[in-house]
């Protein structure tokens, strides 16, 4: 299938801005920065936008339905002045960051209600797919998983893993592989965690265990605090060579989390032109 190109960091590029607020509260109080870094990333050559969605949950923000109505009026005024691109906007969910029985008292149907709340407000607000991330609950991914196949919308699914090949929960990638095949996700893969070091066997284990397309959004590498803001040592040249490689092996799409930028984006499209 054809590469497909997501777009790269959002809390991290904030903070450059000094803005330190929870990203989605963004959406209400700063719109510009918002819509601005979607352009920068659709520039870069990203057709995968991701609202600024990740944790608009209503256990967290009481006015959740407005975060994420802003967060879609955002992306699409980016969207709109690119419509010479062919992009998708997508509902960008995370963990709820509550701990699931047996290990704490949320309930399965505590959590898939919360998950529905916010997918309705996806769906309501225009996403053209759903997209689950950083998951490292294979309970908490299936019931996110599950009620957002309910929409009829493409579901796209990731976790995030240790150098060991496992997430905190344990969980292994046949492992992942065997529960997201059998939900009927469009795409699955990895994203966040380790530095590219770690990831790369890890993406090829992938590969080779699922017929699915396979998504990969790293980190540009490992951070280290300086003066209280983490900064990520990966260059963009650096990172778009380590990401053509794994295209080359079959990755179909490709993007970036933690520490990455346009730049990042744009020299990693550059590098897979001709794919």
């Amino acid at each position: 299938m054809d590469i497909c190109i997501l777009d790269g960091g959002t809390g991290t590029e904030f903070h450059k801005q000094n803005l330190t607020a929870d990203p989605v509260t963004l959406n209400l109080s700063h719109p510009q920065a918002v819509t601005d870094l979607h352009r920068a990333y659709l520039d870069a050559g990203a057709n995968i936008l991701t609202a600024n969605t990740f944790g608009a949950y209503s256990h967290k923000h009481q006015n959740f339905a407005d975060i994420i109505a802003a967060a879609f009026n955002n992306a699409k005024t980016a969207k709109a002045d690119k419509a010479d691109q062919a992009v998708k906007i997508a509902l960008d969910m995370g963990p709820t960051g509550l701990m699931l029985e047996p290990y704490g008292d949320v309930t399965a149907q505590e959590a898939a209600a919360i998950f529905a709340q916010t997918i309705a407000e996806g769906v309501k607000n225009g996403a053209d797919l759903i997209l689950i991330e950083t998951m490292m609950d294979p309970s908490e991914l299936e019931i996110a998983v599950t009620e957002a196949k309910k929409t009829g919308l493409p579901v796209y699914a990731t976790m995030s893993f240790n150098p060991t090949g496992r997430t905190m929960y344990g969980a292994d990638i046949p492992a992942m592989v065997s529960l997201l095949d059998g939900l009927g996700v469009d795409a699955l893969g990895m994203n966040c965690g380790e530095g590219l070091d770690a990831y790369g066997p890890l993406v090829e284990e992938l590969l080779q265990t699922t017929k699915l397309p396979v998504i990969f959004q790293p980190n540009a590498g490992l951070p280290q605090v300086v003066d209280g803001v983490p900064q990520y040592n990966v260059a963009p040249a650096q990172y778009a060579a380590f990401m053509t490689g794994l295209a080359a092996k079959g990755v179909s799409f490709l993007g970036g989390c933690c520490g990455t930028t346009p730049a990042h984006i744009a020299a990693m499209v550059k590098g897979c032109r001709g794919l």
